[in-house]
């Protein structure tokens, strides 16, 4: 009795979504196709003009989503120390975005016990800064309308958090690279470490190295407040292996890699895509370049209120299926940027060769 009830139950839902079915059909015009997936549930989908009806919806339906999980990954790491200016991004040509800066001059000369009259004055003279957003794109993902039909997982749902994850790890690692800077400069030192040799030819990062930065940056007059060290994988370990019966608890990391303790007044983070700098040259090399035996990744350390961030528009690309090709198309753009406001207050502590 209780098998012929569901059974029942289970017809006369059948019968419900062929009458909303048909009512639909009636009053739009769509051509209604029914199809039973094996997993048992039933959908409709509009044929012919009620396709572009569903463009929309994807658009409106996804890219919330999308835009949330970029925002919950910034929250997990070094770049939520970074002021958003995100704003005062503006629309630029094309699919460019644009954020426009200020660089507001020098700080006023103060007067102590004057006695001098007029005081007199000096004009701070503004000069504004465009900053075209870098633009990251995923190449499309095909899926089929066989495979969403006959797979028990949601594929799209799934392919979408590959494309995200994708531009996120770019994203971040272009940002970290673009917080190093090239080269020694005097606003900009670069440290290099003096432990003893790692087995490779590296020489170890010990902590007198991140005390010679500090100095560095105390003679530099760089604030206190808002240092941030964002360490190699290398370095870190380098640290770990310090000295091990006292200080690993010290050294420890979270599971969004930062570090437990401040090290001489740096929060500090762990990051995994570090850039790379050579031993001979000194330098750091471009994104995405090659790496030889003589590179290795550096340390990044900034002063966070020197430093910007900004994201722009995020967009989902979809090809939906048609009659000759029966699948699914789907990519991703994102615009965001992360960048110095000035060549000063931002440094690197690079593995020195042996």
């Amino acid at each position: 009795m209780k098998s012929l009830l569901i059974v029942s139950k289970t017809i006369m839902a059948i019968f419900a979504v062929l009458l909303f079915a048909g009512a639909v059909s009636a009053g739009t015009g769509w051509d209604i196709n029914i199809v039973a997936p094996v997993v048992g549930a039933l959908s409709f989908i509009p044929t012919g003009a009620g396709i572009a009806a569903f463009a929309g919806i994807n658009q409106e339906i996804w890219t919330p989503l999308l835009v949330e999980q970029f925002r919950a990954a910034e929250e997990a790491g070094f770049l939520t120390e970074i002021p958003d200016e995100s704003r005062f991004v503006i629309a630029g040509r094309g699919e460019n975005e644009v954020i426009n800066l200020t660089d507001i001059g020098a700080d006023p000369e103060v007067l102590i016990n004057n006695t001098t009259y007029p005081i007199g004055f000096y004009t701070q003279t503004d000069t504004p800064i465009a900053i075209t957003l870098n633009k990251y794109q995923t190449k499309a993902t095909k899926v089929t309308d066989d495979e969403i039909q006959f797979i028990a997982y949601d594929k799209i749902k799934l392919v979408q958090a590959k494309h995200t994850k994708a531009i996120i790890e770019t994203r971040n690692a272009m940002s970290i690279h673009a917080l190093a800077p090239t080269a020694n400069a005097t606003n900009t030192p670069v440290i290099k470490t003096t432990g003893a040799d790692d087995g490779t030819g590296r020489k170890k990062l010990i902590p007198a190295d991140i005390l010679k930065l500090k100095r560095a940056w105390d003679a530099l007059g760089i604030p206190a407040m808002g240092r941030i060290l964002v360490l190699s994988t290398d370095h870190h370990n380098d640290l770990l292996d310090w000295d091990t019966a006292k200080d690993t608890a010290r050294y420890s990391a979270d599971d969004t890699g930062k570090l437990n303790n401040l090290i001489y007044g740096f929060k500090a983070y762990v990051y995994i895509e570090n850039p790379y700098y050579n031993t001979t040259t000194l330098q750091k090399l471009a994104f995405g370049a090659a790496v030889t035996a003589t590179d290795h990744r550096a340390s990044v350390a900034f002063s966070a209120q020197e430093m910007f961030r900004a994201a722009g528009s995020t967009k989902i690309y979809t090809n939906l299926p048609d009659t000759q090709n029966q699948a699914w198309m789907f990519n991703v753009r994102h615009n965001y940027i992360v960048l110095p406001k000035k060549e000063r207050a931002y440094s690197a502590i690079m593995s020195d060769a042996v």
